[in-house]
């Protein structure tokens, strides 16, 4: 497991060349890890991941033209507009994909969708 400083270099190095992404990310780590003290961060090649006992809940990967993709565990609701399908994004348990542009904020119904991912990581799949 990486040390918080290996963890902040880590991100650093995602975040190279995308300053501007950089206060929207940081406003989608606070909500996500404001869930729960067991809310874990792992640096990928290509994107952060967020883990709660080791089950992947949430995906965020700096993309080109100023934004964000965020995938979601979100199985068993539905898709729009807005929270897509995420074929080939990520892993197999990111079920949505959502783009955030680097002036988007966190409204009401992607912190519900979070706050739901987290709870899935713990509890399971929904019946």
């Amino acid at each position: 497991m990486k040390t918080d400083t290996q963890l902040e270099l880590a991100i650093a190095e995602l975040f190279d060349n995308r300053a501007e992404e950089m206060p929207l990310w940081l406003e989608l780590r606070s909500t996500i890890e404001d869930f729960g003290p067991d809310v874990r961060i792992e640096v990928r090649e290509r994107y952060a991941a967020f883990d709660r006992g080791g089950e992947e809940f949430v995906i965020v990967e700096p993309a080109a033209h100023r934004h964000l993709e965020v995938g979601l565990h979100n199985p068993g609701l539905p898709f729009d507009e807005r929270f897509r399908e995420a074929v080939g994004f990520g892993s197999r348990r990111i079920t949505h994909r959502i783009t955030l542009s680097d002036t988007a904020t966190i409204d009401e119904e992607l912190r519900a969708r979070l706050h739901a991912a987290y709870l899935l990581a713990y509890e399971g799949e929904p019946s």
